[in-house]
């Protein structure tokens, strides 16, 4: 890491292949949301961590923990369900990187509200281009409920996350991640997800720390009803050796 420049370090904060232990928290401020489009609120953070599991694979673990608030008529806050993506790749060094594995969503929330009440899992893939100044790729999953209370909906939900993003020598970057979404159990005029906007952001070191900040606003051309229309999101990653 001591090595690695700032450009590098900046295309570490979004690759889901890097070899660092990787934390994002990210905060996502969501506006007119439900029938008063008051504003919601989300917290999350998802670490990324590498295993050396054979000189020719890794096998990286990426947990996610969410807390959100729903405002009012029926305000809640509190945790999400919990969901963790494994993904085994290539340890030899390429532009293009990929990745396979099981993502597995668990009925931890901590109301009705937020979260499935289901048990859920799927697979998981990642495609990355990483040449000079650029990051591009796709992540996408699917989960599909087996297990879980009866009363609550089904779940199948296919998650769908491009990447084109631009990085400086400086380490600032520009980027356009939007996380899209569609649900198969919900009425086609609400299935669809689809966020429209950029991220500007900026990795550095402080000191012997190194970390990415990162502000975006986006809006979104297709929501289910009572969504968030638009949101802004901040996130700010810490970078530590992987230590294997």
């Amino acid at each position: 890491m001591e090595t690695a420049t700032a450009r590098e370090l900046a295309k570490d904060a979004r690759n889901p292949f890097t070899e660092f232990v990787v934390v994002p928290v990210e905060s996502v401020t969501g506006f007119r949301v439900g029938p008063r489009r008051r504003t919601a609120a989300s917290v999350d953070v998802q670490p990324l961590v590498p295993f050396s599991i054979h000189p020719d694979w890794h096998l990286i673990v990426r947990p996610l923990v969410a807390a959100t608030y729903v405002p009012a008529p029926d305000a809640e806050f509190g945790f999400e369900d919990l969901q963790t993506s494994v993904f085994l790749t290539p340890a030899k060094s390429s532009p293009w990187v990929w990745g396979v594995g099981p993502v597995v969503q668990v009925p931890t929330a901590t109301s009705d509200a937020l979260g499935t009440g289901k048990w859920s899992a799927g697979p998981t893939g990642a495609l990355i281009y990483s040449e000079g100044p650029w990051l591009n790729g796709v992540l996408a999953h699917h989960l599909a409920a087996f297990a879980g209370s009866q009363h609550r909906d089904r779940v199948s939900s296919t998650y769908l996350e491009p990447l084109l993003s631009y990085n400086f020598e400086s380490g600032w970057y520009v980027q356009c991640d939007p996380a899209i979404t569609y649900d198969w159990n919900a009425p086609s005029r609400d299935a669809w997800t689809v966020p429209v906007g950029a991220d500007i952001g900026k990795a550095l070191k402080v000191r012997a720390v190194a970390l990415a900040l990162q502000l975006g606003a986006y809006d979104f051309v297709k929501h289910p009803d009572g969504a968030a229309e638009s949101i802004v999101r901040a996130q700010v990653t810490f970078f530590f050796p992987a230590g294997r």
